[in-house]
C-alpha cells in the first residue's frame, strides 16, 4: 500500500479534460437536485393544516437520485474527498425521504452550500490552483450534523492511504513503561495541558506532554503502540514549537490517547487506526520546520511517511461557495457579451453603440453583487459608455484598450474564482483610475506586472482550451 500523499501532488494526476465535463455535470444535477427540494418545500407550505409527512416524497428522492449521481461522477474523475462531501448531502436527502416534516430553508441552505462550496472547488482545480479539499470541511461538518453523523473530523476529508510503519527511534527519549505510575503521569500532564492557558504555559505542557509520549513510544515492545506514541509525541512538539496551531480536533484527539493507554495497559495490544491516522493527520497538517524551531520528532515522521506539502488551508473557515454559482454563470455571460460588443465599437461598428448602456449596466450589476470594490469599477465604466455615446463616433485607441483591459481582468478573475482575494479590491480599483484618467485626456500609463501576468494567463488558457 502506498503512503499517504498530499492533495498537492495528487492535483497532477487529475484529468482536467474530464474534470471539466464534470464540472458543467455536476453544476446541473445539482440545480436540479436544488430545484426539487425547493419545490418540495413549496408544495408543503401550500397544504393548510396537514401533515407533511402526507406530501408525496417522490420529488425528494428524485433529488437524492441527481445527488448520488453528482457522487458517482466525482469518484470517477479521482476526487474521493469531494465525493464524500457530496455523500454527505445525499445522507441527509435520505433522511427526509424518510421524514419529509423536517425539511426546512436552513436544512436547504446546508446542501446548497454544499453544492456551492464543490463547484467553486471544481472550478479553482480547473484553474490551476493549489487548493485543499480540507477547505471543504465546514459545509461537510455542516450536513454530516444533519445527517446525524457520529464522527465529523477534518482528516475525513483528507485523502490518505493509512498504513502502520516503524518509525525510528528517538535518541533522546526516557524509555517509559505502561504502569499504574506512567498512567498517573499521562493523565496528570493531560489535564495540565488542558487546562493551560494560551501562551508560553501552554507551549511548556504541549512540550512535556510530547517528551511523555515519547517515552512511551520507546518503552513499549509492541509496535504499533510504539507508532501511535510517536506519532503524539510528532503532534505535541509540532504544538510546543508553535508549528501546529491546536484546536478542538487535536483536543479531542490528546482525550483519546488516555483510554487507549488503559487498554494496553489492561494487557489488550489492540491499537486504533482511527486514532494513529488523526494524528498523522495533524503531522501533514503542520508547518514543516524551519530556523529556529526545532522538531526532530515531527521531522522524522513527516520523512518515514513522505508528507508533502500541504497547500495552505483552514479548515475552521472556508472561503469556498461563498457566492451561488448561477450568479458567476450570469456573470461570464455579461462580460462575454460586453466584450464582443465593445470590441466591435472600438473597431468603428458604431451602430452598436445604443445597445452599450445596457449591456455595460448588466455588467455593473454583477460587479456589485461579486467583486470587492465594484461599485467604483462599475460607475466608470458606466460613464465611459454614456461619454462614447455622446460623440457618435468610435472611441479613441488608449479608451478602448483600457475598458477592453477591464473586462479582460473581470473575465479571467470569474474563471479563477476568487473574487476576495486581497488583492482584488486594490486592482479593481486601479482598473477604475486608469479609465477615468483616459477619458479625462490624460496619456495611458504602461501596463503594469500583474496585467501583463494577466495576459499571459488568459492567452495560456485560449490555447488549452483550444
Amino acid at each position: 500500500m502506498d503512503s499517504p500523499r498530499a492533495d498537492s501532488e495528487r492535483h497532477d494526476q487529475i484529468d482536467l479534460s474530464a474534470l471539466a465535463w464534470v464540472h458543467d455535470e455536476l453544476r446541473r444535477s445539482l440545480e436540479a437536485a436544488h430545484k426539487a427540494l425547493r419545490r418540495f418545500m413549496k408544495d408543503s407550505d401550500t397544504v393548510f393544516d396537514a401533515d407533511t409527512d402526507d406530501v408525496d416524497p417522490s420529488v425528494l428522492r428524485a433529488a437524492r437520485q441527481q445527488l448520488h449521481q453528482g457522487v458517482g461522477a466525482l469518484e470517477l474523475v479521482g476526487l474521493p474527498a469531494a465525493a464524500l462531501v457530496l455523500r454527505a448531502s445525499e445522507s441527509v436527502v435520505q433522511r427526509l425521504v424518510a421524514k419529509p416534516r423536517r425539511v426546512g430553508p436552513q436544512t436547504v441552505d446546508a446542501i446548497e452550500r454544499v453544492s456551492f462550496a464543490l463547484l467553486d472547488y471544481i472550478g479553482r482545480l480547473l484553474a490551476g490552483k493549489r487548493v485543499s479539499a480540507l477547505s471543504l470541511f465546514p459545509q461537510y461538518r455542516a450536513v454530516q450534523e444533519l445527517a446525524g453523523a457520529e464522527r465529523v473530523h477534518p482528516s475525513d476529508l483528507w485523502v490518505s492511504d493509512w498504513r502502520w510503519m516503524t518509525l525510528p527511534d528517538d535518541p533522546t527519549a526516557t524509555p517509559v513503561a505502561t504502569d499504574a505510575h506512567s498512567e498517573q503521569l499521562l493523565e496528570q500532564q493531560l489535564l495540565g495541558l488542558m487546562r493551560a492557558p494560551a501562551g508560553d504555559r501552554q507551549a511548556a505542557a504541549f512540550d512535556r506532554m510530547s517528551h511523555v509520549c515519547a517515552g512511551l513510544g520507546a518503552g513499549t515492545g509492541l509496535p504499533k503502540a510504539a507508532t501511535l506514541w510517536k506519532l503524539a509525541a510528532a503532534v505535541f512538539e509540532a504544538q510546543a514549537q508553535g508549528l501546529l496551531k491546536p484546536d478542538v480536533f487535536s483536543k479531542r484527539a490528546a482525550s483519546r490517547l488516555l483510554p487507549q493507554f488503559r487498554m494496553l495497559q489492561g494487557g489488550q495490544d489492540d491499537v486504533s487506526d482511527r486514532l494513529a491516522q488523526d494524528l498523522l493527520f495533524f503531522c501533514s497538517q503542520a508547518d514543516s520546520p524551519g530556523a529556529g524551531r526545532h522538531a526532530p520528532r515531527l521531522a522524522a515522521v513527516r520523512q518515514s511517511y513522505h508528507l508533502g506539502v500541504e497547500p495552505p488551508a483552514d479548515y475552521n473557515a472556508s472561503v469556498l461557495g461563498r457566492f451561488d454559482p448561477a450568479l458567476v454563470g450570469q456573470a461570464k455571460k455579461r462580460v462575454t457579451s460586453a466584450k464582443d460588443a465593445w470590441g466591435a465599437v472600438a473597431g468603428g461598428d458604431v451602430h452598436r453603440l445604443a445597445g452599450l448602456s445596457e449591456q455595460f449596466s448588466l455588467v455593473g450589476d454583477s460587479l456589485r453583487r461579486l467583486m470587492p470594490a465594484g461599485e467604483v469599477l462599475a460607475d466608470e465604466l458606466q460613464a465611459t459608455i454614456t461619454q462614447a455615446q455622446h460623440s457618435g463616433t468610435a472611441p479613441a485607441a488608449p479608451l478602448a484598450m483600457e475598458v477592453a483591459t477591464s473586462l479582460l481582468y473581470l473575465d479571467a478573475t470569474l474563471d479563477d474564482g476568487e473574487f476576495d482575494a486581497p488583492e482584488q479590491r486594490e486592482r479593481v480599483t486601479k482598473l477604475a483610475e486608469r479609465i477615468a484618467d483616459v477619458r479625462a485626456g490624460k496619456p495611458p500609463q504602461a501596463l503594469e506586472g500583474w496585467m501583463e501576468e494577466l495576459y499571459r494567463r488568459v492567452s495560456e488558457r485560449q490555447t488549452l482550451g483550444s
